[in-house]
């Protein structure tokens, strides 16, 4: 009960009257919407095993979970690449059904997309990029492994 309260109280403390949530990533007033145009809150998550999740809570709250600890110590573009990657599971609409093994790979292109339109994402982060994801193993939820990956950058860059 009480869980519940204090993410109504945040809820109504970050979410202004305008309905949007806005957040900092690597000094950069990032937000993010879902399919519907929901706004997506962002919360810290220190305890979470990986860099960032998107969910939808039971009580239809939209949120960006992402843990500082990890993100924190990457370069700027990647920051906004993850925040990028987690927002695009929201707009894309994929925290509203089964996962699909696609899902990861079309996040990772909608970020990277988006990061190129921005001006955060250009070839040389790319470069960049290669370091932090070349020995990656991939997952069982769909992202791919490190050098198939980081084609997948490539060629969406490229779109």
């Amino acid at each position: 009960m009480l869980k519940g309260f204090m993410l109504f109280l945040f809820v109504v403390l970050v979410f202004p009257a305008t309905g949007k949530a806005q957040t900092m990533i690597a000094g950069v007033p990032v937000n993010c919407v879902d399919a519907y145009g929901v706004p997506v809150m962002t919360i810290p998550a220190p305890q979470l095993g990986d860099v960032g999740m998107a969910r939808i809570e039971p009580n239809g709250v939209r949120v960006i979970y992402l843990n500082p600890i990890i993100l924190n110590v990457l370069p700027r573009p990647i920051q906004l690449f993850w925040y990028a990657h987690e927002c695009a599971h929201h707009h894309l609409g994929h925290t509203y059904g089964f996962q699909q093994l696609s899902r990861e790979k079309d996040a990772d292109c909608w970020a990277i997309r988006i990061g190129r339109e921005q001006g955060w994402i250009t070839p040389k982060v790319i470069d960049v990029m290669a370091h932090y994801f070349r020995g990656n193993p991939g997952s069982p939820w769909g992202h791919l492994p490190g050098p198939q990956r980081l084609q997948n950058f490539v060629n969406c860059y490229n779109l």
